[in-house]
């Protein structure tokens, strides 16, 4: 359970197995309300053949600090960490907010970018004004936990992304959903010179199918891959059709 301090803060991540310097350097950013757990079944599956990195977020998992109020914040920490780790050449994978965190990061330091991997998110995160106010209160309902989910998806993980979107500081759901609502990069898309990913389940209703559309119709050299039988939690909902289309991508970088 490696940490590393970054501007005074422990920044906690999770990596594959392989060390720097096999394969690419892929490092995976949660969204709102996550932590790096999110992304194990990808570290898993790929890091025997690539030098991977899942980040806890400042405030988040096991990372200290606080939680940012807005994208371009975050993406400062992400790139604070990298330099911290001496890395270069990177991809970058996001998951909703996480998305929008590696949106920003390639509109900003696009030297440091092999790829980009986009998954469940948008060019544009604005929240239901009703539910953000509720954030703000401190309240949340189960119903909307189960929403991140698929009709197809199994009992127990449902049940299981319950159980953690219940125990989250509200203090932290509140500032990550105000992040997402700021964040807007529609018209900026064209810069991004790199070959991007773009996943979305076929499900979801967070951030639907035509958000993930109109990242593949912007960013120049992007493929998007839908899912069947997932929504917002596609890389938990299905890991192997996740994995596959990542190693694909991986290898025609």
């Amino acid at each position: 359970m490696p940490n590393i301090i970054v501007k005074g803060v422990s920044i906690h991540y999770e990596t594959g197995v392989s060390r720097p310097g096999h394969g690419k350097t892929v490092i995976f950013v949660h969204g709102a309300t996550g932590s790096s757990a999110r992304w194990a079944n990808q570290l898993a599956a790929l890091g025997k053949d690539h030098y991977t990195i899942a980040l806890d977020l400042p405030g988040h998992g096991a990372s200290g600090g606080r939680p940012c109020e807005q994208v371009f914040l975050y993406r400062e920490w992400v790139k604070q960490t990298v330099d911290a780790l001496g890395l270069k050449e990177i991809v970058l994978a996001g998951h909703s907010m996480g998305g929008a965190i590696v949106l920003d990061f390639a509109l900003s330091y696009p030297s440091y970018l092999q790829g980009l991997m986009l998954v469940s998110t948008g060019a544009r995160l604005r929240v239901d004004p009703a539910r953000l106010e509720s954030y703000s209160k401190g309240e949340y309902r189960e119903e909307w936990a189960r929403l991140s989910f698929s009709p197809a998806d199994p009992h127990h993980l449902v049940e299981r992304g319950v159980r953690e979107a219940l125990a989250v500081d509200p203090a932290v759901r509140y500032a990550d959903f105000l992040a997402c609502d700021r964040f807007d990069v529609t018209g900026q898309l064209n810069k991004i010179s790199v070959p991007a990913l773009v996943i979305c389940g076929q499900d979801d209703v967070a951030t639907p199918v035509k958000f993930s559309r109109y990242l593949a119709e912007n960013v120049p050299r992007a493929r998007l891959v839908l899912m069947d039988a997932a929504a917002h939690m596609v890389m938990l909902e299905q890991p192997d059709a996740v994995n596959a289309a990542i190693k694909d991508y991986l290898a025609d970088l």
